[in-house]
């Protein structure tokens, strides 16, 4: 069985492309899930896939709603 990989907020922060604040609010929000190792969160690299596809549907979710628009 695979060891599941896991990333802190600033690993998170360079996947994504964004700034740890920006991954914090996420993770605030509920947006990405993780879990808090005391003052650290834990981020798995499956919690960042799902949070990338969503991101990635919504994305694509927008433009078509506003090809339709135009």
């Amino acid at each position: 069985m695979a060891e599941k990989k896991f990333y802190t907020k600033k690993e998170a922060a360079e996947v994504l492309g964004v700034c740890s604040k920006t991954i914090e609010r996420y993770l605030l929000s509920g947006h990405l899930k993780g879990a808090r190792l005391g003052k650290a969160w834990m981020i798995s690299e499956d919690d960042i896939q799902a949070f990338y596809d969503a991101a990635k549907e919504e994305t694509a979710r927008n433009l078509e709603e506003r090809n339709k628009n135009t």
